[in-house]
Parts: structure tokens; sequence; C-alpha cells
């Protein structure tokens, strides 16, 4: 009784438990002698176990080092990573009985919905929704890569890598050159982009959008929330963006003989991917240095809310630069999209971007004083990608020391969990304030 009061009243601890628990079960799972073709350390079963769960996609030994049982574990830590082992419990609960007030609750915080949408119908959504498109993106997959494997290797390999891909999860299963084998393959780059945004742009932001349809189909209304509309403008802006800087940047060296709608369309991968799947056709070893950055920021920003991507969001940017536009235009409010946001989701967004930021700085140092052979640029990708989720790795992951691999996990965690999030989970209970203290003014520029 105290432990369901203790997590429903903080649904960050629910998420938190619930990632932590995954992590450790994967990595027993990954260390049973059936999971292995050779033998593999702990640290390295747990920090493939987190890199899966967290749907990072990093691995500190090759992907055959598993066998089939060991490669199905993989998959089924990132199906339960990408959507939530939270979701799946009280989806598969919800089947048998009815849900109390306080799971109702604790869903619509989780989810952060509004009182006039069902938490019990978003969960079936998400799930149903989930599982038709990784479906009908196997079923694509294989069609396309069906002449190259035997039967149960291709369908498995079309499973796998059409998982990987809705959930984010940026672990490629046709060996350690990512999709580079597959750059001129437009049709499988297309599912398998379709897949990433599918999955990144937020289950929420989908839902609205088809019952947006469908009443629009009976002539009723229905009025999007204002995620959606946030959603949709800025992870257009942001992938046309990147789409132009890496046609500037890495078009004379990359794609300089390649046909146009070859460039085109491996360019437009690669924006899509980035934002947090970490799945590539160029090899990241011979990107120019500016393109490596600006990967860094593009995968900072992340993906949607409720969506199986990660990084701050695209509402964080979009609430933070809509505060700067306050700020310049002397507002004492802050508005977007012609609604003015409540002052407690502003202090969210700062502390959001604040203690992200704050964390990647850290964990820089921390990993430059480990691994002080390796590289800046290489340091500050790795600990950053790894925040981030992205899944893109330097050639030093897999050469890293074991205080190297346990920084990398505990960043990896902190990525997925949020760093705000895990603050409120530590809190034990929330503070009432019975007075005001008197209002002075600070210097600050």
């Amino acid at each position: 009784m105290y432990l369901t009061k203790f997590l429903c009243d903080s649904p960050g601890r629910t998420v938190l438990l619930s990632i932590f628990l995954t992590i450790c079960l994967g990595t027993l799972l990954l260390m049973l002698p059936g999971a292995q073709r050779v033998p593999i350390s702990f640290i390295d079963c747990l920090f493939i176990a987190t890199s899966s769960t967290c749907v990072t996609g990093v691995l500190t030994v090759p992907f055959d080092s598993f066998t089939l049982l060991g490669k199905s574990i993989i998959l089924a830590l990132i199906q339960i990573g990408g959507i939530g082992l939270l979701t799946l419990w009280l989806f598969l609960v919800s089947l048998f009985v009815n849900l109390g007030i306080s799971t109702h609750y604790m869903l619509g915080q989780v989810f952060e919905l509004t009182a006039l949408k069902n938490p019990r119908t978003i969960l079936y959504f998400i799930i149903g929704f989930t599982l038709i498109s990784e479906f009908i993106g196997a079923v694509c997959i294989y069609a396309l890569i069906a002449d190259k494997y035997p039967y149960t290797e291709g369908l498995f390999y079309a499973l796998f890598h059409s998982i990987s891909s809705f959930c984010n999860g940026g672990l490629s299963i046709f060996g350690q050159n990512s999709l580079i084998p597959f750059k001129d393959n437009i049709p499988f780059l297309a599912v398998t982009g379709l897949l990433i945004i599918l999955g990144s742009i937020g289950f929420i932001t989908i839902y609205e959008l088809f019952f947006y349809a469908k009443q629009r189909l009976l002539q009723k209304r229905f009025r999007v929330s204002l995620t959606t509309k946030v959603v949709i403008p800025v992870t257009a802006l942001l992938i046309s963006s990147v789409t132009l800087l890496l046609i500037f940047i890495e078009g004379p060296s990359h794609y300089s003989t390649s046909p146009w709608y070859v460039t085109i369309s491996n360019v437009l991968f690669n924006a899509i991917a980035y934002r947090g799947t970490g799945l590539t056709t160029i090899n990241i070893n011979t990107m120019h240095t500016a393109t490596v950055f600006m990967i860094i920021m593009y995968s900072f920003i992340g993906s949607s809310p409720v969506s199986t991507g990660s990084g701050i969001k695209v509402t964080t940017l979009a609430l933070f630069l809509a505060t700067i536009r306050a700020v310049i235009k002397g507002r004492l409010v802050v508005e977007l999209k012609g609604r003015r946001i409540p002052q407690d989701q502003i202090f969210k967004a700062m502390a959001i971007l604040a203690l992200s930021v704050c964390w990647i700085t850290v964990s820089i140092f921390c990993l430059a004083l480990i691994e002080y052979k390796s590289s800046f640029i290489s340091v500050f990708f790795e600990a950053v990608s790894s925040f981030t989720n992205l899944g893109l790795a330097t050639d030093i992951t897999p050469f890293l020391s074991i205080p190297g691999k346990l920084l990398i996990i505990l960043n990896m965690f902190m990525g997925r969990v949020g760093t705000l999030t895990l603050m409120l989970a530590l809190r034990v209970h929330k503070e009432r304030v019975e007075f005001q203290y008197p209002e002075e003014r600070l210097m600050i520029s």
C-alpha cells in the first residue's frame, strides 16, 4: 500500500523504477550461457542492456557475439524501452481489470494529458499503433531484402530492423556499417525513415491527427492541442534545415558522384535519423567536424514528447525560443500559437534545458579525465550521444575503460529518464509555502 502511494505520488518514480528494473532483468538474461556465442563480461552485458532499454543502440562487442536468443532479448529490450515498461504493464492489466482512479491519474501525468482525454483509450492506441506500424514495416522491409537472406533469417532481420527503427533504437542488425550498404536502396531508406518519423513524432500527436482526420470526414469539429500545433512545424523545420546543411557540408565529399535522387534520399534520411535514431548512410569518422557538431546539437533537441525518442524535446526548444521572444518584446507572459503558457511549464522547460546542459558538461569533463588518450571531439560526441540516446558512436566506444563504460551507462540512463524527472522522483514531498518574501530585483547584466 505504501509503495503504491509512493509511486503514484510521483509518476517519475514509476518511470525511473520501470527502466531500472528492465535494465537489471535484461543484464541477467544477456548473461545466460545460451544468449552468448563467446564469453561476454558483466559490464558489457550491463552496457548493452542499458543501451537497448534506453534505445541508444551502441554496442561494446560485435552483435554477432550473441546467439539468436541473445539477439531476441536485445530486441525485446528495445521494444520495451521504446514504448515503456509502464505502458506495457498497464495495458496488460487493463485487459483484465478496470484501472483505478489513482492509476488513471498517474497515466494522465505520464502522458501529460488533459482531463478531456481518456488515458485508457490513449494506452490502447499507443499499443495498437506501435504493433501495426512495426508489422507493416517488417513486411515491407522483408519484401526488399528477401532475395539476400534465407527465409527465417530474412524474417528476423526485417522484424528487428522495423522495431529498432520505430523505437528509435539505432541498432542495425546488418553489421557495423549501419545502413551504408543500403545507401542506393531508396525504398528501403523510405520505409526506415517513415518508421523513425512515426516513432519520434509523438503518440499523442498521431492520435490527435487520426481523430482530426476522422472528424473532418464526418464534418465535425475537432481542436488539436497546442502540443501538436507546435510539434509538426518545428519538426518539419528542423528536418528541412538539417537536410540543407548536410547537402552543403557533406555533398561535395560524399555525394559528388551519386545521382541527384540518391543524394536527396540519403540526405533526407540522415536528417530524419540524426534526431535520435543513429542509423546512417555515412561513416561518422569521415564526416566534416561541422557536421559532427551539428548532429550533436540536433540530437540534443531530439524528438517530440510521449514518443520513442529522447532529447530535451522539440516543445522545450519552442518554449525556450518563445521565452526569449517575450523577453526581447518586454512581455510578462510567454505566448505560443495564440495561447498563453502557464508559468510552471516555463519553469520546467528552463529547468530541463539547464539541467541537461549541466549534466552533459560534467559528463564531458569526467569522460575526458577517464579517456585522456582520446581526442576531445570523440569524447565530446560520445558524452552527448549517450545522453541524447542518439546511437551514433565514434571509434573509441569499443575501447572504453570500465570507468568510461560506467559513465556512459549512467549517461544513457539519465538521458532516457530525464534530469528533471530524476530530481522530481527523488523529492520526498511537495513543499508548501505559507508565506512570501518581499520582492527585490537582482542585477543580471
